[in-house]
């Protein structure tokens, strides 16, 4: 288990805010060198303020040329002990059938999130597998979702897709790394308070918001699990969420919506 992180140097993707961001504050309050990546360059510096110890690099994980730039000038550096990759977007237009026809979702839509949330995830654990394996292994944790292990009426089609994708990477590319000496964890939240809640095409009301978990508490699950010596499956859940998502017919997720009543004495 790592217990000192001073001077190690640790890759957070989408550091420019949300769940990146306050993993990169986790991290660089634990004396890590960490680098935050993100597609903006604003968001990545006004991130950087919160540390002496973060270091802003524009990157867009679903470009590999990109990836690759960005991992030249972190090499520079030193090897990432960690990379923490939570990158990933969603769309408005969630639905494969609608009445709608705005909220069917284009094929616009379904690459973006498939470039973004499934090569995003590709291009960043093979920029950072070499470098960690001839340097004696490292550490690699993936924010996957609850809607890459179950039904979720919330994400969407594309989303779910690519989580489920996600999924069965890390399934699958685990022994194969751990051959290598790197760690491969798989972090799955339920809902989050994270920007990608704005982008919902129902608004979510402000008790719901407060009801999700905080970002905080994100960033310390990946902390620990970045520490351990073996690889994890983490699924966190806020206290109203069944495991698996809300049925559609739910419209807000709150106990009294999943019809469970008080237990009875039936003795």
């Amino acid at each position: 288990m790592i217990e000192d992180w001073q001077g190690k140097v640790v890759v957070i993707t989408g550091g420019g805010g949300g769940m990146g961001r306050a993993t990169a504050r986790r991290f660089a309050k634990a004396g890590a060198k960490t680098f935050v990546l993100g597609r903006t360059l604003g968001s990545l510096q006004q991130c950087a303020e919160d540390s002496d110890l973060m270091v802003p690099v524009v990157c867009d994980v679903a470009d590999s040329a990109s990836v690759a730039s960005a991992m030249e000038r972190i090499l520079e550096v030193g090897v990432p002990t960690a990379l923490i990759h939570t990158a990933g977007i969603n769309t408005p237009d969630r639905f494969m059938a609608h009445e709608d026809p705005g909220k069917v979702a284009s094929e616009k839509s379904w690459r973006e999130v498939l470039d973004v949330n499934v090569m995003g995830v590709v291009n960043m654990m093979q920029a950072v597998a070499k470098p960690m394996a001839e340097n004696g292994g490292g550490r690699i944790v993936v924010v996957s979702s609850t809607a890459g292990h179950g039904f979720d009426s919330y994400a969407g089609v594309p989303y779910t897709a690519s989580k489920w994708a996600v999924h069965g990477l890390l399934f699958t590319a685990r022994a194969q790394f751990s051959a290598q000496g790197i760690v491969l964890s798989e972090y799955a939240p339920g809902e989050t308070l994270t920007p990608l809640v704005d982008k919902r095409p129902v608004k979510v009301a402000e008790q719901h918001r407060q009801a999700m978990i905080a970002v905080e508490d994100c960033a310390n699950s990946l902390f620990f699990m970045a520490s351990q010596d073996h690889c994890m499956g983490v699924i966190q859940l806020p206290a109203y969420q069944p495991f698996g998502g809300m049925p559609p017919q739910i419209q807000a997720p709150w106990l009294s919506g999943l019809h469970i009543s008080e237990k009875t004495d039936l003795g």
